[in-house]
């Protein structure tokens, strides 16, 4: 996969200093029960991804249920979380379709979309447990077979936008869930795989 784990790596470390100027910045303001200051999030949960893809004729499809997680990490500029993180849906066994009609998968088949990029969690009410988190990043869609992912995957721009309600069980700890729609016009070569990833997700928030 083009999105090397060098390149993972040095993502994250930028992620991780970037959070760490806005946890300093807002941590002698940060109140009790309150959206404010360092923010950092994980989510689990249930999904489903689908891509597409159109060789001569034929619309090939593989879509299955997956099981997505995020990791999340930012700090508050004014309303607005601003950050940045990642994000995976893998999808153990998916099946295919051709044209619309069921098909064959030969081998022990998994499918993985993974992004990296910045993201906002906007809290209405910095009191209240309502959030909207849109996400913009760059990912890729990893397929294997029988364990061996073999050569390039289709990469390009991956748009995500979540909503939900999360509850403090401590100062600043909050438990909620989110549903989360990502969409992906990944591309390999001069194919275009459509891919979407809609999501169910618990979101375990310090903030």
């Amino acid at each position: 996969m083009q999105l090397t784990t060098k390149c993972c790596a040095k993502v994250l470390a930028s992620v991780a200093a970037f959070a760490g100027v806005f946890a300093l910045a807002g941590h002698a303001d940060a109140a009790p029960e309150t959206h404010d200051g360092f923010y950092l999030q994980i989510d689990a949960g249930l999904g489903y991804l689908s891509s597409s893809a159109e060789a001569g004729p034929f619309k090939i499809t593989l879509s299955g249920v997956t099981l997505p997680v995020s990791f999340l990490m930012g700090g508050t500029v004014g309303p607005v979380v601003i950050g940045g993180g990642f994000f995976a849906d893998h999808a153990a066994s998916p099946g295919a379709t051709i044209n619309g009609q069921s098909a064959a998968v030969s081998g022990d088949v998994t499918m993985t979309l993974v992004a990296l990029g910045i993201f906002a969690d906007i809290y209405p009410d910095p009191h209240k447990g309502l959030h909207f988190q849109p996400f913009v990043g760059w990912g890729g869609l990893e397929t294997s077979r029988n364990g061996d992912s073999g050569g390039s995957d289709p990469t390009g721009l991956v748009l995500a936008i979540g909503g939900g309600y999360d509850v403090f069980v401590s100062d600043n700890w909050s438990i909620g869930g989110m549903a989360r729609l990502a969409y992906a016009p990944l591309k390999l070569d001069s194919t275009t795989y459509s891919t979407i990833a809609p999501a169910l997700l618990a979101t375990f928030t310090y903030h």
